[in-house]
């Protein structure tokens, strides 16, 4: 199982994103007054919260802007304030300071509405006969929703709609494989809002989970339809002149060997290695009768490989193909 998560984008704004800067650390000062205040973690979540029976009788209507800047447990904040970190300066550099944090909180409460109604129509789908048989059952509509991903999706969505191509650094974990690599945001972010849309079905049909999935979707959706409504464009950073460019330090970088396999038929050997994150143009490949030596090098990371040949070879590599993190080419054997 793959675990990824963004450390930032290389599309980086035009200037400092303050109001940026104030939500993220808005939402660690509630966290920590959510916790050593006088209410408590949980008075707290149940008095600040927004519980959907409430707002659908018209009552503390304030709780939709409250429950976007508290958060269940420190694992909760820090996964949605990554988010915000890695996607929102763009934004805030391509909509406007003020109106950035309009769309943001705007977007919080149109992502909480989505989730009341889902919870209306995740009650309405429960057989009549389901309070009975389950006399502890706890109704969706009492329980207190809280966290900033719906006003953050609503950032994801107008990323997406802005800067699809830009590339996202990301941590990958599989396994016991540790890599960084660079994903598209299309493919980051149209990933992510599938699996949003699996899990909400999934919820309304009786999938039990503490995530308020239908929030994500309907920030998200606010965020597409805002974006493409108002008529927002992405702001391009121009590039620095030559002689105002930052010098780099030369540091050594991390070594990692990619994984290779050789494949032997009769009258060629097939090579895979996978390398993800870089350029074909970067990948250098060096053949001798008995060895092959794969090596590449992007930023901090440097990719080296040496690997033995079960049979002779001719040395002259054919038929090299880079695609999505895998280096394939082929080898005729020294008959």
């Amino acid at each position: 199982m793959a675990f990824m998560l963004p450390l930032y984008d290389e599309n980086r704004p035009s200037r400092r994103s303050y109001i940026n800067y104030g939500l993220i650390l808005s939402n660690i000062a509630v966290f920590f007054l959510q916790i050593f205040g006088y209410l408590g973690p949980f008075m707290g979540i149940r008095s600040y919260g927004a519980v959907p029976a409430h707002i659908l009788r018209g009552s503390r209507i304030e709780t939709l802007f409250t429950s976007m800047f508290m958060h269940g447990d420190i694992v909760h904040l820090a996964g949605n304030l990554i988010f915000l970190w890695v996607f929102g300066g763009n934004i805030e550099d391509s909509i406007g300071r003020m109106k950035y944090l309009l769309f943001y909180l705007l977007g919080g409460v149109c992502a909480s509405f989505v989730h009341i109604a889902s919870t209306l129509v995740s009650e309405m789908l429960l057989p009549s006969e389901y309070l009975g048989r389950y006399p502890f059952f706890i109704s969706r509509l009492t329980i207190p929703s809280v966290g900033a991903s719906g006003a953050i999706s609503a950032v994801l969505g107008a990323y997406l709609l802005l800067y699809p191509r830009a590339k996202i650094r990301t941590l990958v974990l599989l396994i016991y494989i540790v890599t960084f690599t660079r994903i598209p945001a299309y493919y980051y972010l149209g990933f992510w809002f599938l699996y949003q849309l699996l899990m909400g079905f999934g919820s309304l049909l009786g999938l039990s989970s503490n995530v308020a999935f239908w929030a994500h979707i309907g920030g998200f959706a606010f965020g597409l339809a805002t974006t493409k409504a108002i008529g927002i464009k992405p702001k391009k950073r121009p590039p620095l002149p030559s002689e105002m460019r930052p010098v780099t330090p030369v540091v050594a970088p991390w070594t990692v060997a990619p994984l290779v396999d050789i494949l032997v038929e009769e009258d060629r050997v097939r090579i895979l290695a996978n390398i993800p994150g870089v350029e074909q143009k970067d990948i250098r490949i060096e053949v001798s009768e008995w060895a092959v030596t794969v090596s590449a090098e992007f930023r901090d990371i440097r990719f080296h490989r040496q690997v033995a040949l079960p049979v002779p070879v001719i040395p002259k590599v054919q038929d090299p193909l880079y695609t999505n993190g895998v280096l394939s080419f082929t080898l005729r054997r020294l008959l």
